[in-house]
Parts: structure tokens; C-alpha cells; sequence
């Protein structure tokens, strides 16, 4: 192969990986009919205040529900849903949470904000891997707690009720939607933000009081 040839391969693969991506998550979603449009989602998350009632796995094994999280960090969340072993939009979550924990230890908001990943890999993200996740993101215990969905049932009900869609592959990998959510110290909804705007979240969240 020529030197040029190679060249414009390494050129145009960032593309044809970003092609076949596309058209797995185009083959997984019906030609995108099962999806729900991100606006309707947020529309209805918005009227209905769903409770953020989901019991969740630390990297601990120990057992807690989000919306008592809140209440126990006394701290606006921002929450993330992921799984550990993605090798795509996740590490990108994964970088806007890097930048976010360290503009909420730059402007001294640790004290009034906790972002929160979730995975709703139930199966395979146990303990042990929420805490290689953590180093390899090199994540702050004081400002960023990791959790897998507890069950099943919890992901069903996330599922239902936050308009989350998780489809798994024949690579054994997962097709998602992704979001921002700022929930209360009280475990209510205040925002939800795209998973390009992580800012408008740390705004939000450091406005509240």
C-alpha cells in the first residue's frame, strides 16, 4: 500500500467510524421510529416530575436511592447515564464530567453541587469496575459518585418514567440517548441539559441556592 493511500485511509476512518456507528444505531432504533424525539422527552419529564426513586449500586456495594442522595449530600446532582466499558459517547460524558469536576473545584462548588454516573449496565458494571472506572476517569469521591443500576426493574422504570433508551448490540456494546439531568437537593427535576451542554447544567445547578 502507498504512502498516500495509507494517508488518506487515516484520513477518512474517524468518518467510516462514525458511518458505522450511524447505521448500527439506525439498524437498532427501526430507522429511528422507537425513538422518542430529546424536546418530547424533556417536555414530558417537565409535566410529569417523574420521582428519582431508582435504587442504585455504589462502587461501595452499598445500597441507595437518587433522590435520597440529594438529600443526603444537602447538594444540587448532576447526573449522567453511562456504562463503563463504552468506547464512544460515554468516555465523551466521561470528558464533560473531567471538566466539570474541575470548574466546581476551581469556583468553590463542591459544597453546593455533586455530579453523579450512573450505568445501567446491571449486569456486568459490579463494584470492582465502578472503581477501575473511577481511576481511569481519576474521579473525586467528594464530588463524583458512581453507581450501577441495583436491578433490572430499576432500568425498566428509568426507562419508563425518564424516557431512557438503552438498546444492546450483537457486539455486545449499547446504543443510548444521553442527558444532562440537575435534580434538587429535595430529589426534584430542575433542568435538562444536552450532552454537549454540560455548562448550562453547572449554571443552572450553582444558581441554586
Amino acid at each position: 500500500m502507498s504512502a498516500l493511500t495509507k494517508k488518506n485511509l487515516i484520513a477518512t476512518l474517524p468518518f467510516l467510524v462514525a458511518l458505522f456507528w450511524g447505521l448500527c444505531f439506525f439498524n437498532m432504533t427501526s430507522s429511528f421510529s422507537n425513538l422518542t424525539l430529546e424536546s418530547e422527552r424533556k417536555a414530558n419529564l417537565f409535566a410529569t416530575q417523574p420521582e428519582f426513586s431508582m435504587h442504585l449500586t455504589d462502587e461501595n456495594g452499598q445500597i441507595l436511592i437518587l433522590s435520597n442522595l440529594a438529600k443526603q449530600q444537602n447538594k444540587t446532582l448532576i447526573t449522567q447515564f453511562i456504562y463503563t466499558q463504552c468506547k464512544t459517547l460515554c468516555l465523551t460524558l466521561g470528558d464533560y464530567f473531567q471538566q466539570a469536576q474541575t470548574a466546581i473545584k476551581t469556583q468553590g462548588l463542591a459544597q453546593k453541587i455533586h455530579l453523579v454516573s450512573i450505568s445501567f449496565d446491571v449486569n456486568e458494571d459490579n463494584p470492582e469496575r465502578l472503581k477501575s472506572y473511577r481511576k481511569r476517569m481519576r474521579a473525586d469521591e467528594n464530588i463524583w459518585s458512581l453507581a450501577t443500576m441495583q436491578s433490572m426493574q430499576d432500568l425498566a422504570a428509568a426507562k419508563q418514567d425518564l424516557g431512557l433508551i438503552v438498546l444492546k448490540t450483537q457486539f455486545k456494546d449499547y446504543v443510548h440517548n444521553s442527558a444532562f439531568l440537575v435534580i434538587s437537593k429535595q430529589g426534584k427535576l430542575l433542568g435538562i441539559y444536552d450532552d454537549d451542554d454540560i455548562q448550562g447544567a453547572l449554571i443552572l445547578a450553582a444558581k441554586q441556592g
